[in-house]
């Protein structure tokens, strides 16, 4: 006779037995993995008492920013409670001097649950003009202006820069990255330039619109110079009006002998001043306050000022 073949089935016995013990383990595992989920997710948890609920800030500027963007810099939140216990202070640290914004910061923890932030803002001294909404500080340090400053009457400097972040082909002309100062012989010569105008000796005669060096160290000497736009006022009473005449002068100044010639402006505005106060009359319709035309001036040539003749032009100076 031939033998019966073994059947490939489990008894039926076997397999309730199989399917209670595959049970057990499977829901054995999942309860200790459970139990160890939660349990790490307790140890996770905050404990009300330690949470950092406030930020106490000092600096030479009494609150020069936000409290909201610190803590946003440091990663405090409400959303993101963190522990006093656990918080790491040198990481926070770290953080706000990320902020272009910022030149120094030093943070300590009050106990039991506040922060102390000690920080410097940078003050900026001119508009990066090669940029939009960026301002130096007297390091050269660019960072953004707004919203973090109220509105200032800044000179603009203007470099011929490539975009932020990039080089350009000129190896001397400096790259623009936020928290590093703009170095090379075009910032010493545009800083130089503005310490000297900003000078109070100076600076209480004209203000100074614009300072550009882009072309201060062109190959061609044709086109070589450094321009700096001046702005002077005078109030003329005109057919029993007061009217406040603004004077846009443009100097063209050579890269080498440019603080001669600053000194050389400073003696010829005063006939420039005694020619125009002979104005003695206006067009019909123009307001108070009345722009002239630019007048330019071209130093460039040794002991001589060249001053382009304009005939006269108003303009009504409403902003």
């Amino acid at each position: 006779m031939k033998s019966k073949k073994k059947s490939a089935l489990l008894p039926l016995t076997h397999a309730l037995a199989w399917i209670v013990v595959s049970t057990f383990l499977i829901s054995g595992t999942s309860h200790l993995f459970f139990k160890h989920y939660f349990k790490s997710q307790q140890s996770r948890a905050v404990d009300p008492k330690n949470v950092i609920n406030s930020i106490v800030q000092t600096g030479p500027q009494r609150e020069a920013l936000k409290t909201e963007y610190l803590a946003e810099l440091i990663g405090v939140s409400l959303d993101r409670p963190c522990s006093a216990v656990t918080f790491n202070l040198e990481k926070a640290k770290q953080r706000l001097m990320k902020s272009p914004l910022i030149s120094q910061a030093e943070i300590k923890l009050i106990k039991p649950n506040a922060l102390y932030v000690d920080y410097t803002v940078r003050q900026p001294i001119a508009w990066l003009e090669d940029y939009v909404n960026v301002v130096l500080d007297k390091n050269g340090c660019p960072f953004p202006f707004n919203p973090f400053f109220s509105p200032k009457n800044l000179p603009a400097v203007y470099f011929g820069l490539a975009p932020f972040g990039m080089t350009t082909a000129d190896s001397d002309r400096p790259t623009a990255q936020w928290g590093i100062p703009l170095k090379g012989k075009y910032v010493e010569l545009a800083f130089d330039i503005l310490a000297m105008i900003t000078d109070p000796k100076v600076s209480d005669l004209f203000s100074v619109k614009r300072i550009d060096v882009s072309n201060a160290f062109a190959e061609s000497y044709g086109t070589r110079e450094i321009v700096v736009i001046t702005e002077d006022s005078m109030i003329r009473n005109i057919n029993g009006k007061e009217v406040q005449f603004c004077l846009p002068r443009i100097l063209r100044l050579s890269t080498k002998n440019y603080a001669q010639e600053l000194g050389n402006y400073l003696k010829l505005r005063e006939q420039l001043l005694e020619d125009e106060k002979k104005i003695s009359s206006i067009p019909e319709g123009l307001g108070t306050v009345v722009r002239l035309e630019e007048k330019i001036i071209d130093f460039r040539i040794q002991k001589l000022a060249f001053i382009e003749e304009q005939k006269v032009h108003y303009k009504d100076n409403k902003n």
